[in-house]
């Protein structure tokens, strides 16, 4: 059985972008980093050659998405990490 690549970027903007794709996120790792040990959440999705096409746009600019879908993703997933990191506490 082939085991799926995964994809990981701490880039909340790329992240919201690709789930406004319909790129379905696997989950969220969360590590501590930094010199005062703040944790920060890493997305996960499928590393497939349509999300590579994708990620190659948005960091080029040649990625357009629907804004008010793009902002709910992005607080959602702001919200994700910030409840991780509160019960983390």
């Amino acid at each position: 059985m082939d085991e799926i690549k995964i994809f990981s970027t701490r880039d909340l903007p790329l992240a919201a972008t690709l789930v406004t794709l319909k790129f379905f996120m696997l989950g969220v790792d969360y590590q501590l980093e930094g010199k005062k040990n703040s944790p920060v959440g890493y997305f996960k999705f499928e590393d497939t050659p349509a999300l590579q096409e994708a990620k190659k746009k948005f960091t080029q600019g040649f990625i357009a998405v629907e804004p008010k879908i793009f902002v709910t993703n992005l607080h959602s997933l702001k919200a994700e990490v910030v409840n991780a990191i509160n019960q983390m506490n």
